[in-house]
């Protein structure tokens, strides 16, 4: 469990902040702010965007806290905005809360609380979030274990061009985990996996090629070499990075 994700939360050091072409006020100040790496503005600006509750300048302030950038480093804090901004539908803060609540980072750690999160987020097209309930379902963390279900979000997840949920679908496929066995649809998620460098799928991928005829390697390699990812459903907010 959670071998992967938490990136957007803890490991890379990326932080993740939402912006539309409508923002308004202090909460388009603060992008701006934040932009030229003036994060003690940018804390000012969404502060006072957020208390008069604007959704995305809540889940900004909430990343602020969570990374410490122009405010000391503070996760409940960061939670508390997060939880608001979610309780107005934010589809990202209801994702870093599900996060938040599955790991027990900046609150008490409840998976059944992060399967909820997970599922709102994920009901607005969030891969992550997507792959983050799928293996909930798969591990019976919070849920009774539905292998089913967790196949069913790891496809929309990997349909969206995941990496991750592309080798864990593969594979599922491979074992018949949740889905009937079929070879060369492994072959073709761990394909779409392994060409963007996820190492286990290309392990897998290479353990399952001898399983398959030359015939089908080549007619498998060709579908993933034209596949196109799809469009995740429109949020209300765009990332910036």
């Amino acid at each position: 469990m959670l071998t992967r994700g938490i990136c957007r939360l803890f490991v890379t050091g990326a932080a993740c902040f939402c912006f539309t072409q409508l923002l308004c006020g202090d909460t388009a100040a603060g992008l701006r702010a934040f932009q030229s790496k003036d994060y003690a503005t940018a804390y000012r600006e969404w502060t006072e965007a957020a208390n008069k509750g604007q959704a995305e300048a809540q889940y900004n302030l909430g990343m602020l806290y969570l990374k410490g950038l122009g405010v000391a480093r503070n996760p409940e804090e960061a939670f508390r905005w997060f939880r608001l901004a979610g309780d107005q539908g934010q589809a990202d803060a209801a994702f870093q809360i599900g996060l938040m609540r599955e790991r027990g980072v900046g609150v008490a750690q409840d998976f059944a609380q992060a399967q909820v999160w997970f599922t709102l987020a994920a009901e607005h097209g969030d891969s992550e979030a997507e792959v983050s309930l799928a293996e909930l379902y798969d591990e019976g963390h919070g849920v009774h274990k539905d292998l089913q279900r967790a196949v069913y979000w790891y496809k929309m997840a990997a349909e969206q061009g995941l990496p991750e949920a592309q080798s864990r679908l593969g594979a599922c496929y491979a074992n018949g985990k949740g889905v009937q066995k079929d070879q060369t649809l492994a072959y073709f998620w761990l394909t779409l996996a392994a060409k963007q460098h996820d190492q286990n799928a290309e392990k897998q991928r290479l353990e399952l090629a001898p399983r398959l005829s030359a015939d089908e390697i080549a007619k498998t390699e060709l579908s993933a070499a034209h596949w196109k990812p799809k469009s995740a459903p429109p949020q209300s907010g765009n990332q910036a990075h």
